[in-house]
């Protein structure tokens, strides 16, 4: 009886062992070829390393808001209006068309500039023009805009002496206005030209003033229109001393309108 127990226990062991044996050969080739397919340790940290570093780029980065592009603008007869850049603060863009009117007067004018600053260039007939446009100029942009008035006088053309004075110069004023009309340079041009070549000259200035209405007002709007030809004048280079400011004169009731808004230059 005790062999045939020992000889059931030795027997069961040599299975049991032949089983262990063969669960080891069977788990050492399955690992074996995990390594061989890179399917190791190494692989599953590279693999999370992967995982993490997509998630790390799917991540939305905060939206940074572009700086707006500086304003600036170029504006000629060649090329018209032309401007780049945040505008919304500046407020004569509203306008722009106008400068087409102010470029008509010469066909190499043209304005650059930015925000801050303005460049005007082109040629001219005379100082008085230069200056008229640079207030012009001014006038358009306002005053928190720099005018750089960079437009040239043409060379004066060798010309005959003029030995007749010319006639009255006659400036056309708006109702009720002060400001000098548009064609204030041209009308004063040969007034101002034999002041300069005949430094003994003098100019008068007569201002007239509307018989309807208030008298003492209308005479008043006279004498200011006449003030504002007088710096133009100034402006042209006629010294004071050389100016004359005169009464102003009433036009008859019944006359024309027009000549009673005018004020008139002569030489004496």
């Amino acid at each position: 009886m005790t062999n045939t127990t020992n000889n059931a226990n030795k027997g069961g062991r040599a299975r049991h062992t032949f089983w262990t044996w063969l669960v080891a050969a069977i788990l050492a080739i399955y690992l074996f070829w995990h390594w061989q397919h890179g399917h190791g340790p190494a692989h599953a940290a590279s693999c999370c390393a992967g995982a993490s570093a997509d998630v790390a780029v799917a991540t939305p980065a905060t939206a940074v808001a572009e700086p707006s592009a500086a304003f600036n603008f170029t504006a000629s007869n060649a090329h018209g209006y032309n401007a780049t850049g945040d505008a919304s603060n500046v407020a004569w863009t509203a306008k722009s068309a106008e400068l087409g009117s102010w470029l008509n007067g010469g066909a190499d004018w043209a304005i650059t500039g930015d925000v801050s600053k303005v460049t005007l260039t082109g040629t001219v007939d005379s100082e008085v023009i230069r200056l008229a446009k640079g207030v012009e100029a001014q006038a358009f942009f306002g005053e928190g805009v720099t005018v750089d008035n960079q437009m040239l006088v043409k060379a004066a053309e060798v010309v005959a002496a003029v030995v007749v004075a010319p006639p009255a110069a006659k400036l056309y004023f708006d109702t009720g206005k002060t400001a000098l009309p548009g064609d204030a340079d041209q009308t004063l041009a040969a007034t101002v030209e034999w002041l300069k070549a005949n430094s003994n000259a003098k100019a008068v200035i007569s201002g007239y003033s509307d018989p309807r209405g208030n008298q003492a007002s209308n005479a008043e709007l006279s004498k200011n229109r006449a003030k504002t030809v007088r710096e133009t004048l100034k402006a042209a280079g006629i010294d004071e001393a050389r100016i004359e400011m005169r009464k102003p004169q009433s036009v008859e009731a019944g006359g024309d309108l027009a000549e009673a808004r005018r004020v008139e230059v002569t030489v004496e």
